[in-house]
C-alpha cells in the first residue's frame, strides 16, 4: 500500500520522539558492562565498579596496598504502554501515526520513565546547597563544591522552569546562551552560568521536613592495624531511626568532623552529607518493594586511606565515636523542621549512567519488532486474547539508571515561603 510503513520503523520514529523528551537522561554514560546486561530480566540486579585511586609513597620504597573496587548495584525496570492491534494497524502514514500515536504516546513514555529516574538519583549526592531565597548563589556555590573535588567534565544544573525564570528575574540575567548546549536540550536550555548548563526540568521533586527524623546514628565495625591503630570502618549502607521521627527520602544531614576524600583520593574539606533515598528493589521471586537507604560511605581515619575512601575523619574524632568495636555518629538534619523545599540538581553530566536492554519475550507473545533510537530501545510485542478474540499490542522501554558515583552531584534546595 502506497505511503505505509514498516512496525519498525514507527518504533524508531516512536523512539525518536520519546528521547527528545528526555533531558534528564541526554548525554549520560553507560558504564554497566554488556556482560551483566546480556540475559538479565526484568527485575534482576546489575552490577558496575567504582575504581580505586590508591595510594601513593613518597621516595624510593614502594609499598603496594589492595584495590578495593567498590560494587555499585542497580535494577532493571521497564515501563509500558499497550492498546489494541487495531489502532496501530490503521495508522498506515507516517502523518496519521505522528497524530494518533507518537504525540500523545512518547509524552507519556518519556515523562513517566524520566520521572522515575529523578526520583531516584536526584538525591543521589554527596554535597547539598542550601538556599533560603531566590538568586545566583545557590547556583554558583553547587558548581563550587564540584569544583572543590575536582569533578572534571560538562557540568549540567536541573532546576524548575519556575525557579529558574525568577532566578533570571534577581538582576541582569547572567545566564550566557550557548549553542551546544541548545542543540542537545532545545528550549529547556536556559543558557550557562558559573561553569555549568542550566536546564528547566518539570517534575523535580518537593521535600516536606514535617515529621523527619531530627537525630539518626549510623554505626559500623571499626577496622584496626597491626598496631592496634583506628585506620577506618567497615562500610555503611543505613541510618538508623532515633524515634524523634520517620527517615525520609531526600533530607540531607551531617556528621561533626565527616569530610570528602575526592575521587583522586585527596582528602578535602568538603562537608560529606548524607541523604537517603529510595530504590525499588526486587526479590530473587521478582517481587517488588521500595527501599530507603543511603549510598555507601567509606570511612577512613584522615591520612590512612584505608578501604578506597570517599569520607574521612580525624582520629581522635573517630575515637571519641567508638565503643568496644563499634562506632556510631548522631546525624544533624540540614533543613529547617516543618518546612517544604524545591529540590534541584547539579551534576556532571556523565554521572548518571544509563542502559536500554531487551527483555525475553512474553510467554505466548510474538515480538514484532524493535526499535531503537541513540540511547533508548523500544520492543513492540502482540498477542491475542481468546475470551473477546481482539488482539492486544504492547510497547516496553527496557532501561537501567544511576548514578554510580555521588561526589559527582550536588543536590539543592530552596525553601519554600
Amino acid at each position: 500500500m502506497a505511503g505505509t510503513f514498516s512496525n519498525r520503523k514507527k518504533l524508531i520514529l516512536l523512539a525518536s520522539a520519546v528521547e527528545q523528551k528526555l533531558d534528564y537522561i541526554k548525554n549520560a554514560d553507560h558504564l554497566f558492562p554488556e556482560s551483566e546486561l546480556r540475559g538479565k530480566k526484568y527485575g534482576m540486579a546489575v552490577h558496575g565498579y567504582l575504581p580505586d585511586a590508591g595510594s601513593t609513597s613518597r621516595g624510593l620504597v614502594a609499598h603496594p596496598d589492595k584495590a578495593h573496587q567498590v560494587e555499585v548495584t542497580a535494577y532493571l525496570d521497564n515501563l509500558n504502554t499497550a492498546a489494541e492491534c487495531d489502532l496501530w494497524d490503521s495508522l498506515v502514514n507516517i502523518e496519521d501515526f505522528n497524530k494518533e500515536m507518537v504525540e500523545k504516546r512518547s509524552e507519556k513514555l518519556a515523562m513517566d520513565v524520566q520521572k522515575i529516574i529523578i526520583d531516584q538519583n536526584v538525591f543521589l549526592s554527596a554535597q547539598a546547597v542550601v538556599a533560603t531565597s531566590v538568586g545566583y548563589d545557590m547556583l554558583s556555590d553547587a558548581s563550587a563544591a564540584l569544583g572543590e573535588l575536582r569533578v572534571s567534565g560538562v557540568l549540567v544544573d536541573f532546576q524548575t522552569p519556575t525557579l529558574l525564570a525568577k532566578i533570571g528575574r534577581t538582576g541582569a540575567n547572567l545566564f550566557l546562551p550557548s549553542d551546544i548546549q541548545k542543540e542537545i536540550y532545545e528550549e529547556a536550555s536556559v543558557g550557562r552560568y558559573a561553569k555549568a548548563s542550566h536546564v528547566e526540568l518539570p517534575g523535580l521533586p518537593i521535600v516536606d521536613t514535617t515529621g523527619s527524623d531530627q537525630a539518626p546514628t549510623m554505626s559500623a565495625t571499626v577496622v584496626k592495624d597491626a598496631s592496634n591503630n583506628v585506620i577506618g570502618i567497615k562500610p555503611i549502607t543505613a541510618l538508623t531511626g532515633s524515634g524523634t521521627g520517620t527517615i525520609k527520602a531526600g533530607i540531607p544531614y551531617k556528621v561533626s568532623g565527616l569530610k570528602i576524600v575526592d575521587e583522586g583520593g585527596i582528602e578535602t574539606n568538603q562537608d560529606y552529607i548524607i541523604i537517603p533515598t529510595t530504590e525499588r528493589v526486587y526479590d530473587s521471586d521478582g517481587n517488588a518493594s521500595d527501599v530507603t537507604y543511603i549510598p555507601q560511605i567509606r570511612i577512613t581515619a584522615s591520612g590512612k586511606a584505608y578501604g578506597n575512601p570517599n569520607a574521612h575523619m580525624a582520629a581522635a574524632t573517630l575515637g571519641s565515636a567508638i565503643v568496644d568495636t563499634t562506632a556510631t555518629f548522631t546525624l544533624t538534619p540540614l533543613l529547617d523542621t516543618n518546612t517544604r523545599y524545591q529540590v534541584g540538581q547539579l551534576r556532571r553530566v556523565k554521572a548518571l549512567t544509563f542502559d536500554a536492554q531487551k527483555f525475553d519475550n512474553l510467554p505466548a507473545a510474538k515480538q514484532d519488532n524493535v526499535g531503537a533510537g541513540e540511547f533508548i530501545t523500544l520492543k513492540m510485542q502482540s498477542a491475542p486474547q481468546l475470551l473477546n478474540g481482539v488482539e492486544y499490542f504492547r510497547i516496553d522501554l527496557p532501561f537501567v539508571a544511576k548514578i554510580m558515583e555521588n561526589r559527582q552531584s550536588v543536590t539543592t534546595y530552596l525553601k519554600l515561603s
